[in-house]
C-alpha cells in the first residue's frame, strides 16, 4: 500500500478466469478532449497531456489498486489554504492537526519550488463589502459560540474585534490575516497569493485563483491545508467540478473536526475526486 493510502474493504470482485487472457495492456483514456491515460503496465495515471516533464507520485493503490499518477511539473500548482493565524495560531484556538501539518506542508514547499510547481497561498480575508454581501450560511460557521455564549464570542465571528490588538477577525491587514509564523517566514515574492471571502476559492469562475488557473493553462492541483473537511475540501471539489485534476496531500492538511472526518475527506478524494497521496511521496517523487 502507498503512503497516505486507506485500508477500507471492498467487495470481492467475480471474475471470467476464461477471458483474462484477453485483457489488454493498452494505454485506456478518461476523458472527453481533456484527457487522463491509465497506463496498466505500472498501473499509474498520466495526468501530462503529452508532456515531456513528468513527475511520478505514489498515491492510494490500497483505494483504487493503482500507484499513483504523473504530473507536469509546469502545469501544477501547490495550493496551500488558510494556514493563517486567525485558523491554527495557539494564541488563538488550538489546532493541533493544523500545527502537526506545518512541518511536511514546509518540506513538500521546497519540493514544489525544486521541481519548477508554482506555489500559491489562499487565504481568508474579509472587508467591509464582503461582510455585507455574506452569505447567513457562511457566517453562521462562523458564529456558531455567539449564539450559545449570548454574544461573547469574540473568537470566531467574522469580522469580529480580537482582543490583544489582533484585529478583527480575518480582516484585510490584520495580523489575524496574516500567514502563519513559520509559514510567512517561508513565503516568497515569487509564490502568487490570493484572497477569497468563502470557505472555497473555486466557489464562482471570477474568484482570483479560478482565474488564475484558467488563464495561465495549469491543470493540475496540489491541496494543503486547513480545515481538510471544510475550506479545503470545498476549494478542492470546486476545482474538480471545473475539470481541473486534484492531489491532497494527506498529512499536509489538518482539521478540527472529529467523527472521523478527515478520513472520510480522504477517502473520497481517492475514490471520486481525484488522488490522495502524502509528504513522503511527493518528496520521493522524481521525473522520469
Amino acid at each position: 500500500m502507498a503512503p497516505g493510502a486507506i485500508d477500507i474493504p471492498t467487495p470481492a470482485l467475480t471474475r471470467n478466469h476464461s477471458a483474462a487472457s484477453s485483457w489488454s495492456s493498452d494505454p485506456v483514456a478518461f476523458g472527453g478532449d481533456d484527457q487522463w491515460i491509465y497506463l496498466p503496465d505500472t498501473k499509474r495515471f498520466d495526468l501530462s497531456r503529452g508532456s515531456l516533464s513528468k513527475l511520478v507520485i505514489d498515491a492510494d493503490d490500497g483505494v483504487r489498486h493503482h500507484k499513483g499518477c504523473m504530473i507536469d511539473p509546469e502545469k501544477t500548482v501547490l495550493v496551500i489554504i488558510d494556514m493563517q493565524n486567525y485558523f491554527i495560531h495557539p494564541k488563538i484556538r488550538d489546532h493541533a492537526g493544523g500545527i502537526a501539518a506545518v512541518k511536511p506542508t514546509l518540506q513538500v514547499l521546497e519540493k514544489c519550488r525544486k521541481e519548477g510547481i508554482q506555489v500559491v497561498w489562499l487565504n481568508w480575508v474579509i472587508d467591509d463589502y464582503d461582510l455585507r454581501i455574506m452569505p447567513p450560511a457562511v457566517q453562521r460557521a462562523f458564529d456558531r459560540d455567539l449564539i450559545a455564549t449570548n454574544g461573547h464570542g469574540w473568537h470566531i465571528g467574522l469580522g469580529a474585534e480580537l482582543p490583544d490588538g489582533m484585529g478583527r477577525g480575518l480582516w484585510k491587514g490584520s495580523w489575524n490575516a496574516e500567514l502563519y509564523e513559520p509559514m510567512l517566514a517561508a513565503s516568497r515574492p515569487e509564490d502568487l497569493v490570493f484572497a477569497k471571502n468563502r470557505p472555497s476559492g473555486m466557489w464562482r469562475p471570477d474568484e482570483p485563483l479560478h482565474r488564475y488557473m484558467r488563464e495561465s493553462k495549469k491543470k493540475t492541483m496540489l491541496f494543503a491545508g486547513v480545515n481538510t473537511d471544510q475550506c479545503v475540501l470545498g476549494t478542492l471539489t470546486d476545482s474538480y467540478s471545473s475539470g481541473f485534476d486534484c492531489i491532497l496531500i494527506n498529512d499536509c492538511a489538518g482539521t478540527m473536526t472529529g467523527f472521523s472526518a478527515k478520513e472520510v475527506c480522504d477517502y473520497n478524494v481517492a475514490t471520486n475526486y481525484g488522488f490522495l497521496t502524502d509528504s513522503n511521496a511527493m518528496l520521493a517523487s522524481a521525473r522520469i
